[in-house]
């Protein structure tokens, strides 16, 4: 979320998201696209399969390019976050 987060020598990125093309990797989790994701230039969202610290579930995710950052909104409860680029 921070540039921070994309060089922690203490393993501490907490706000570190890595996009690629099969899923998102966070801080303490993974999330797999859970079925068929609508997808444009420069966004993806659908129902995302999570799996962290022992658990898993499911949440909708909106991932999005907007000013050369990437807005990430979530469902249940709606929130969003705003990513920069790791240079």
């Amino acid at each position: 979320m921070t540039p921070a987060d994309c060089s922690s020598t203490r393993g501490d990125a907490k706000g570190l998201l890595i996009v690629s093309a099969d899923g998102l990797k966070f801080y303490e989790s993974v999330a797999k696209p859970a079925g068929e994701l609508k997808t444009s230039g420069t966004s993806a969202s659908g129902d995302f399969a999570f799996t962290g610290e022992g658990m898993t579930w499911k949440k909708y995710e909106a991932l999005e390019i907007q000013s050369n950052k990437l807005v990430r909104t979530e469902s249940s409860p709606m929130k969003s976050f705003a990513y920069v680029r790791c240079a």
